[in-house]
């Protein structure tokens, strides 16, 4: 089982999430200790786990009312040894062209881009079994339904984020349903993001092929007791 800390940045800063409602999102603080900048962040965490990848989350882009384009790339600079998962509100096609662009004109590539259904409009599903480096995040915000649909009809195998956005914030798994959704895409590598606050929770997805968690609640609260 893969740890991947979850990093959402909004306005340049580094928020603690909270079941989605993004407007409550403050800079990050554990303790005392202001850990609102991203490098900051991810060098406390790699000072104590092997940290192989990270996800960020561009809220600015992803709500169309802003970005945070260079301090991502700042981030990508900083950390040559990571991949990082960018989500940063991806919609049409010509959306991930350009900052494929942007990273090949920056000379980066330690990066995957994450596909969230939240955002994404006018994709042909198709076309992504021919597309590299990317995840597609299935948003559980009301219309995941009709995206798990598509996907098992359109046999899309690629890497899937079960993305429970109600439930960020450590706010528990529904196991049966991650259970049930693992079998129906047996041929997907499957990771799971919002609810978790346990390492037994880690145990328990392990055990139902879940390959790989995006977690920042339970890093934090472990950097908070030093237990990392």
């Amino acid at each position: 089982m893969q740890i991947i800390l979850a990093v959402d940045i909004l306005k340049g800063k580094v928020v603690k999430a909270f079941a989605g409602l993004r407007i409550n999102y403050k800079p990050l603080f554990i303790g005392n200790k202001d850990f609102s900048d991203a490098i900051c962040l991810i060098n406390e965490v790699k000072k104590k786990i092997f940290l192989k990848k990270v996800y960020i989350a561009d809220l600015d882009s992803i709500g169309k009312i802003g970005t945070n384009n260079k301090y991502i790339e700042r981030i990508l600079k900083c950390f040559p040894d990571i991949t990082f998962l960018i989500d940063a509100g991806f919609d049409y096609p010509i959306s991930v062209h350009n900052f494929h662009k942007r990273k090949e004109d920056a000379k980066l590539s330690n990066y995957e881009i994450v596909l969230g259904t939240e955002t994404l409009r006018n994709f042909q599903l198709p076309s992504l079994n021919q597309s590299k480096k990317f995840q597609l995040s299935i948003d559980f915000n009301g219309e995941q339904n009709i995206w798990i649909k598509k996907i098992i009809k359109q046999k899309i195998y690629c890497s899937l984020i079960l993305m429970f956005l109600d439930r960020v914030g450590g706010r528990g798994l529904n196991l049966d349903l991650i259970k049930r959704l693992t079998s129906l895409f047996c041929n997907n590598t499957i990771s799971v993001a919002g609810g978790i606050n346990t390492d037994g929770q880690i145990s328990q997805l392990s055990r139902i092929g879940v390959k790989s968690v995006l977690s920042s609640s339970l890093i934090h609260k472990k950097i908070s007791r030093d237990e990392l």
